[in-house]
This record gives structure tokens, C-alpha cells and sequence, in this order.
């Protein structure tokens, strides 16, 4: 299924334990279908904070480390290497886990590189420059935002939401006329 940019929603709480609530909420309900959720901060000191589901660089090399020092191993125990005589088996399975570890983390690592699975950075700092410290905002990825946006916000009605609005391809916030 094909998302667009448009499929964006932010919503902007009063604190931090109010918008844990909400998302708790908001998971837990079966009619609202989020894809994907990340939470954006700002800081006192104007730091921006996120919280997403990306794949980094090294989690993405120690995830293909561990499975390929594991599929070397594995590999070369059923190719016959616990026959070998002597210490033979622990050298060809320690250089295939070694071998196979180096070259899963390389392949882990440009893998994750290659894939974004969160939302765009250009977005999540043009939105964090609009926000203020103590008030975070929850950005939502939905199926279909006509669909999404009107139970959203009955959904979210008692956490005191100060803000429910898509997020413009920019990173900015879609402010109704009535919110300005």
C-alpha cells in the first residue's frame, strides 16, 4: 500500500504523562489503525528529542553480525566440521563465526543504511522547531487520514490535546483556520 505524505498526524500534549496515556489508548483501540508512531520532544535547553522505530546503522550491524556469525557456525557444523581431528572443529567453527559475524555486520550495517522505516528528517525538525519545551507531540503515520483523523480526535478528547493536525510535506503543521 502506497502511504503519501499526507497520511501524517500530529497532535501536541500538555506533558509527557499525558501523552504516554494517550498512546496507550490510542494502541489498545482496534478501529484506529497506526502504521507507525514517533514521539517528538523538545527540551529546555532546545534539544530536540526523538523516539521512532528507526533502524540505526549499528543496530542494523549487530542484528547481521549476530545472524550470520550464527549461520556460519551452523553452516560449517553441517558441512562436517565437528569430524575434524584434534582441535580442528573449534578453529573452522571459531574462523567461520568470526568471518561470518565481520561479514554480517558490514552487510547489516549498509542495509540499514539503504532503508528508512521511519519518517523524514527534514520533517521531524521543521516540526520540532515549532514546538515548545514541556509539550510533546505524538506524529502518527495512518491508513487513511479522512477515516483516521475524526476517531483520532474523538479518541484523544480527555488527554487534553492541544493540537490535532496533518503534517504538510514540509515538516510544518496544517493549522485549520479556527486554530490560528
Amino acid at each position: 500500500m502506497n502511504q503519501t505524505i499526507n497520511d501524517v498526524l500530529v497532535a501536541i500534549f500538555p506533558s509527557r504523562k499525558v501523552l504516554l496515556r494517550a498512546l496507550e489508548y490510542l494502541n489498545s483501540r482496534e478501529d484506529i489503525i497506526i502504521n507507525r508512531a514517533a514521539i517528538v520532544a523538545k527540551a529546555a535547553d532546545g534539544e530536540t528529542i526523538i523516539l521512532d522505530d528507526d533502524l540505526s546503522a549499528d543496530e542494523g550491524g549487530i542484528a547481521g553480525g549476530t545472524l550470520g556469525a550464527a549461520m556460519a557456525a551452523l553452516g560449517l557444523v553441517q558441512l562436517g566440521a565437528l569430524t575434524l581431528p584434534g582441535i580442528g572443529p573449534v578453529i573452522a567453527v571459531g574462523a567461520g563465526v568470526l568471518v561470518g559475524g565481520l561479514l554480517g555486520k558490514v552487510t547489516g550495517s549498509f542495509a540499514a543504511n539503504l532503508l528508512d522505516f521511519g519518517f523524514r528528517n527534514e520533517q521531524i525538525e521543521n516540526l520540532s522547531k515549532e514546538l515548545t519545551a514541556g509539550h510533546p507531540a505524538l506524529v502518527l503515520e495512518v491508513t487513511n487520514i479522512k477515516i483516521a483523523q475524526p476517531l483520532i480526535e474523538e479518541a484523544l478528547q480527555p488527554y487534553q490535546v492541544e493540537l490535532l493536525a496533518p503534517l504538510h510535506r514540509s515538516g510544518h503543521i496544517k493549522k485549520r483556520p479556527s486554530d490560528t
